[in-house]
């Protein structure tokens, strides 16, 4: 499981004072560098070689400017080309404030077909599984 952590900044929230849904995505995907890094390690786009294929953030509690969160991730499934992810947020209290999956397909961008993962990299996303204790289910 990867850890990161988020202080919410103001531009992240709207009108009503709290961090807009669209950021939630924006914090899964600053989650998943570290899991980036497995399939391009130095995280150049050139030879970037994973898309997203699904996504889905159920929201639970809300959160405000200057809060800090942290994003806990892992794999929860693994096929024979894509696998998914799992994210949830709490805040500083244990709290949690969403919950969310994506599906991310390893991806060759000329042919535009997805690449079957190789066992080293099975192996290394077998090593992420473990999930936080208690997380709240996808709804």
């Amino acid at each position: 499981m990867y850890k990161h952590d988020i202080i919410v900044r103001f531009s992240e929230c709207d009108s009503l004072g709290h961090v807009n849904n669209s950021n939630y995505f924006t914090y899964f995907e600053e989650a998943r560098n570290d899991l980036f890094k497995i399939f391009n390690p130095s995280l150049k786009i050139d030879s970037w070689n994973l898309i997203v294929a699904s996504t889905q953030c159920d929201f639970i509690r809300e959160v405000v400017y200057g809060q800090k969160l942290v994003v806990s991730t892992w794999i929860s499934k693994i096929g024979n080309a894509s696998f998914q992810v799992e994210h949830v947020i709490q805040d500083e209290n244990q709290n949690w404030i969403a919950r969310g999956k994506v599906i991310l397909v390893h991806f060759n961008f000329q042919s535009q077909k997805s690449i079957p993962l190789s066992q080293e990299i099975r192996n290394v996303l077998s090593e992420h599984t473990e999930a936080p204790k208690g997380v709240p289910m996808l709804r």
